[in-house]
C-alpha cells in the first residue's frame, strides 16, 4: 500500500512536472512569438521609415494624470512621444512632444492651442538647459518671442531677450487685444499657433491615423522656427553674449528642434501606417517629468519706476503732420532712479481717446526696454487709427510694467494741435515791378496759420492766375510749393505773360480735406508793370495844323504828377523816354493826340451827364504805343478833368445881337440859346419867333489851341492867332432861318465865346459881317 501511495505520489509528482513542464514551455513558445510578432512589426515600421523600430500606444488616459501618451516611436538610439490633455471625443488643445537623439536627451515642446502660445525646452546629458523659449500668437502673423533664463529648481525666471514679429519682420512687441475664444465644432478646422496661418487638423478616425496628422501639423509650426534665417531667433541669437552659458544654451535649444523637426517631417507622413505596441509601465515616459510652473520673475517691479524722458518724446498730435508719430520714452530705474541695465522688463502701453463722449483704445503694445541703458520707446501713429483725435478731444498714453500683475497705469497726455486754418497771409512778393515777359524777382510767399496764430505745416495751397483779358491766363508759375512747410510757408514763382490791358494777379487758397478751397481763407498778389521813364510833353501848335514841326512845348507831364485838363480836350504831345524824344524807325518824331473824351467813358463818370465838381481820376494811366516796341505803354498821373465849360453854360443864357453892314447885316435879330439842366437847349429867334427849336447839347472835343482868323489882307492871307481852348458845345440843329451863325460854340481860356465858324476855329471877320456881340447872361 506504501509502495502504491509512493508509487501514486511519483507519478502525481511527475504528471504535475510534465504539465509544469508544459506549461513552461507553453509560456516561452508565446513569449517567443509575442516577440517574434514585435520584431515583425519593428522590421514593418522600418521599411515605413528607415531607422524606426516599434511604435507604442497608450492604452488610454489614466486617473490622476494631467495628459496621455498616444503614441511613442523608437528609432535608431532616440525615440519620438506625443502627449496630449486627457480628452474623451477630441484631440484637445494642450498638445506635448518629447524628442530623444538619442538617450539622456530630450527636446520638448509644449503647444497650447487654447492660450496661443509655445514653450520649449530641452535637456542634454539628464539635465535640463538653463533656457525656455516661450512664443505667443497674439493675431494671425503676429508672434512674440520670449527668451528666459531659468531655475529649475527654484523655478524662477528671467527675462533675457525678446522680439515682436509681424509678418515674419522685428518690429519690438506689441499685444493686441484678447482674442475671442475660438469654439468651433470637431469637424471644423481651427485657428492655431501656426507661422503661416496653419489650421489644426480635424478628427481623425483612427487613434493612429490622428497622431500622424497632428505630428505633421507641429512639423509645419516648427518649420520656420528652425529655419536658419528666421528673423525671430536670429535676433534673440544676436542679442546674447556669445560663449556664453546661455548662449551656448539657445544654441543647443535651436539645433535639438531642428533635429526634432527633421523627424517630424518623416514621422508625419507615414505615421498612420505604422504598426503599434502598447506602451508598458516601465518605459520612463510614462512618468515624464513635465515643467507646469510658470515661474516668479526675478526682477521686484514693486522696487522700480518708470520715468518719462521728455526730451525724447514727442507729444503733440499734429493732424497734417501725416510722417510724425507720437513718442513716449521711458526710463526703467530703481527706487533710487538708477537705470535698470543689463535686465530688459515689459512695459504694457495703451493709447486712449476721449471723444464725443466716448472714450476709445485706439492701440495696445508691449514693448521691451534695452538691457544698454534700461530705456523702452514708445511710439504709435494715430493717423492709422479709424478714428482720428481733434481739438478739444483728450488723448492719453497710459503705461505700466507688464509682469507687475495689478500695478496701476500712469498717464501722459498728448496735445492735439489746432489745425483748422484760420488764415492765409501774404509774407512777401507783393507790388514787385516787373516788364511783360519778366519773372519776379522774389517769391510769391504765403503762411497759413490757425485761429491763434500759430503756423501749420502741410496744409495744401492752390495757386492760381487770374485773368483780366476775356479768360485769356498769359502768366505762369514755377517750382510752386503746394503743401505748406514746418514754419507754415508755402511759395511759387510768377513769369509775368506777354503785355495784357491790365497785370494779372496770383489767387492763392487753402485746401480743406474735401479738396475744396476752404472759404475766405486766401490771399491775392497783385504786381506792378515795370516804369520805364517816360515823359508827356504837352505841345502848343504855332500854326493851323499845317505843320506839325511847327510846335512848342506847353508842359512835360511825368508819373506821378498832379495834371489837369478840359473835358473832351484833343492834346498833342510828343513822348520823351530818359529825357529824349521817342522816334519811328524811319528816324521821324513820334507825335501822338489823347482825347479826355474817351478817358471819361472809361472811368465811373460816363453814365453821367452833367458834372457840377470836376472829375479826378488818381492814378490815371495815359496810354501810348511805344513806337519802337508797338506795346502800349502809359504814363501815371492824377488827372483831374476840368468841367469848367458846363459851368459856364449849363443854366444860362447865351446872346447874340445882330449888326454888321447893312447889306449883310442882322441888325434887327437877337438869337438867345437857353442851355437847361436837362441837356436841352432852346434856340430862339427874334426875327422869326415862331421858328424856336427845343434840341439837345453836348460837348466836342476840341485841340488844345485853335486859330482865331482874321481878315484877309491885300495878298489874300487870312491871320490869326492860336488861343488856349477850354472846350466846345454843340448841338445837332442849327439855328432857325438865320445866316452866318453855328451851333457850335467855343469857350477860350481867357472866358470869350465865340461861334466855331471855321469848324476848328473862329472867323471873326465873317461874324463881323453879321453881328455886332455874343454874350453870356
Amino acid at each position: 500500500m506504501k509502495r502504491i501511495s509512493l508509487y501514486f505520489l511519483m507519478l502525481c509528482i511527475g504528471y504535475l512536472f510534465s504539465i509544469s513542464c508544459a506549461k513552461k514551455e507553453q509560456e516561452l513558445e508565446q513569449k517567443d512569438t509575442e516577440q517574434v510578432e514585435k520584431r515583425e512589426r519593428a522590421t514593418y515600421n522600418n521599411k515605413q521609415m528607415p531607422g524606426v523600430g516599434n511604435v507604442y500606444v497608450s492604452v488610454g488616459a489614466q486617473a490622476g494624470r494631467k495628459q496621455e501618451l498616444y503614441a511613442k516611436a523608437d528609432y535608431e538610439n532616440g525615440h519620438l512621444a506625443y502627449y496630449l490633455s486627457a480628452a474623451t471625443t477630441d484631440l484637445g488643445t494642450d498638445h506635448r512632444l518629447v524628442f530623444g537623439a538619442k538617450i539622456g536627451e530630450q527636446c520638448i515642446v509644449e503647444v497650447d492651442e487654447a492660450k496661443q502660445t509655445l514653450q520649449m525646452y530641452t535637456e542634454r546629458e539628464g539635465k535640463r538647459l538653463p533656457v525656455i523659449l516661450k512664443i505667443r500668437q497674439h493675431s494671425l502673423k503676429q508672434y512674440e518671442f520670449q527668451l528666459y533664463r531659468i531655475d529649475w529648481d527654484k523655478k524662477v525666471e528671467e527675462l533675457v531677450s525678446s522680439v515682436f514679429l509681424r509678418d515674419g519682420k522685428p518690429v519690438g512687441t506689441y499685444k493686441m487685444a484678447a482674442r475671442v475664444a475660438n469654439t468651433v465644432a470637431d469637424s471644423v478646422a481651427k485657428d492655431t499657433v501656426g507661422f503661416t496661418g496653419f489650421k489644426r487638423p480635424v478628427k481623425q478616425s483612427s487613434v493612429a491615423a490622428t497622431t500622424a496628422a497632428m505630428l505633421a501639423y507641429v512639423n509645419r509650426i516648427l518649420e520656420p522656427l528652425v529655419d536658419l534665417s528666421n528673423d525671430g531667433m536670429g535676433t534673440l541669437s544676436s542679442s546674447l553674449e556669445q560663449s556664453s552659458a546661455t548662449g551656448d544654451a539657445f544654441g543647443a535649444l535651436w539645433y535639438d528642434l531642428g533635429a526634432m523637426n527633421t523627424v517630424l517631417a518623416q514621422a508625419g507622413k507615414v505615421f498612420g501606417s505604422f504598426r503599434t505596441d502598447v506602451l508598458t509601465k516601465e518605459d520612463p515616459l510614462s512618468n515624464f517629468n513635465w515643467y507646469t510652473g510658470q515661474g516668479v520673475a526675478a526682477v521686484n517691479f514693486r522696487n522700480m519706476q518708470l520715468i518719462p524722458i521728455q526730451k525724447n518724446s514727442v507729444l503733440v498730435y499734429d493732424e497734417t503732420a501725416l510722417a510724425t508719430v507720437i513718442k513716449l520714452q521711458l526710463q526703467v530705474a530703481d527706487k533710487s532712479k538708477k537705470a535698470l541695465i543689463g535686465n530688459p522688463v515689459f512695459v504694457d502701453f495703451s493709447v486712449e481717446l476721449e471723444q464725443d463722449g466716448k472714450t476709445q483704445v485706439l492701440s495696445e503694445q508691449t514693448l521691451s526696454s534695452d538691457k544698454e541703458n534700461g530705456q523702452v520707446e514708445f511710439s504709435y501713429n494715430p493717423h492709422q487709427a479709424i478714428v482720428k483725435p481733434k481739438v478739444g478731444s483728450k488723448l492719453t498714453i497710459l503705461y505700466r510694467f507688464s509682469a507687475y500683475e495689478g500695478g496701476s497705469f500712469a498717464k501722459q497726455e498728448i496735445s492735439i494741435a489746432d489745425r483748422v486754418p484760420a488764415l492765409i497771409s501774404i509774407i512777401s512778393g507783393l507790388g514787385q515791378e516787373a516788364d511783360w515777359e519778366e519773372t519776379l524777382k522774389a517769391p510769391l510767399v504765403v503762411k497759413v496759420t490757425n485761429k491763434s496764430g500759430q503756423a501749420l505745416k502741410n496744409v495744401r495751397v492752390s495757386w492760381t492766375v487770374q485773368s483780366v483779358s476775356w479768360g485769356i491766363i498769359v502768366g505762369t508759375l514755377s517750382d510752386t510749393q503746394v503743401v505748406t512747410d514746418d514754419q507754415g510757408l508755402a511759395k511759387t514763382f510768377y513769369k509775368v505773360g506777354k503785355q495784357q490791358e491790365k497785370p494779372e494777379t496770383v489767387k492763392v487758397q487753402v485746401i480743406g480735406s474735401n479738396g475744396e478751397p476752404v472759404a475766405k481763407v486766401e490771399a491775392l498778389f497783385t504786381y506792378k508793370q515795370k516804369r520805364r521813364n517816360f515823359t508827356l510833353v504837352e505841345m502848343k501848335h504855332e500854326t493851323d495844323y499845317t505843320d506839325m514841326n511847327k510846335v512848342s512845348v506847353v508842359k512835360e507831364w511825368k508819373s506821378g504828377n498832379a495834371v489837369t485838363i478840359m473835358e473832351n480836350e484833343l492834346i498833342t504831345f510828343n513822348i520823351k523816354e530818359d529825357g529824349r524824344l521817342l522816334k519811328f524807325s524811319d528816324g521821324t518824331i513820334a507825335h501822338f493826340i489823347q482825347s479826355t473824351k474817351g478817358l471819361v467813358l472809361e472811368s465811373k463818370y460816363a453814365d453821367r451827364t452833367f458834372q457840377s465838381k470836376d472829375i479826378v481820376l488818381n492814378n490815371w494811366a495815359v496810354k501810348f504805343s511805344d513806337p519802337v516796341t508797338g506795346r502800349t505803354d502809359s504814363i501815371v498821373i492824377d488827372l483831374t478833368i476840368s468841367n469848367q465849360l458846363y459851368r459856364t453854360f449849363v443854366g444860362k443864357t447865351l446872346r447874340i445881337d445882330g449888326g454888321g453892314s447893312a447889306v449883310d447885316g442882322n441888325r434887327d435879330e437877337i438869337l438867345n440859346f437857353t442851355y437847361r439842366s436837362d441837356g436841352k437847349v432852346e434856340m430862339k429867334s427874334a426875327k422869326y419867333p415862331n421858328n424856336g427849336v427845343i434840341t439837345t447839347f453836348s460837348t466836342y472835343s476840341m485841340p488844345s489851341y485853335a486859330p482865331v482868323y482874321g481878315c484877309p489882307d491885300k495878298n489874300s492871307i487870312i491871320p490869326y492867332t492860336m488861343k488856349r481852348v477850354i472846350g466846345l458845345i454843340t448841338s445837332p440843329a442849327q439855328p432857325p432861318m438865320v445866316y452866318g451863325m453855328s451851333s457850335s460854340f467855343i469857350l477860350f481860356e481867357d472866358g470869350t465865346i465865340r461861334p466855331n465858324t471855321m469848324g476848328t476855329g473862329f472867323d471873326a471877320c465873317t461874324f463881323n459881317r453879321f453881328w455886332s456881340s455874343v454874350k453870356l447872361q
